[in-house]
């Protein structure tokens, strides 16, 4: 479980500063540039909020994976969407 923690974060660290380059030359490259811009922002905020379930997975004291499927926790549901928002947030401010 930690082994894949590290191998997202160094993915997440190896995409970010290609990305920054890539974003300090995109007036010159165009529309295309943009839109692969774009996508890879993307994936780098899809990564990070992936990352921050799996933290907060591991913090809380029971499994939310079963709390959600077997359970049917609604609860337990709403507090993940609040942190998926929470997180989406900090990644959009810290991308843009």
């Amino acid at each position: 479980m930690i082994k894949f923690r590290l191998s997202l974060l160094a993915l997440t660290a190896a995409l970010l500063p290609p990305a920054q380059a890539f974003a300090q030359e995109a007036q010159k490259i165009g529309p295309a540039g943009n839109l692969v811009l774009s996508v890879v922002y993307g994936l780098v905020g899809i990564i990070l909020l992936m990352v921050g379930y799996k933290i907060f997975e591991w913090v809380t004291p029971f499994s939310v994976n079963d709390a959600l499927s077997k359970d049917q926790n609604r609860a337990v549901g709403i507090v993940v969407g609040a942190i998926f928002i929470g997180i989406a947030i900090i990644v959009a401010a810290a991308i843009s």
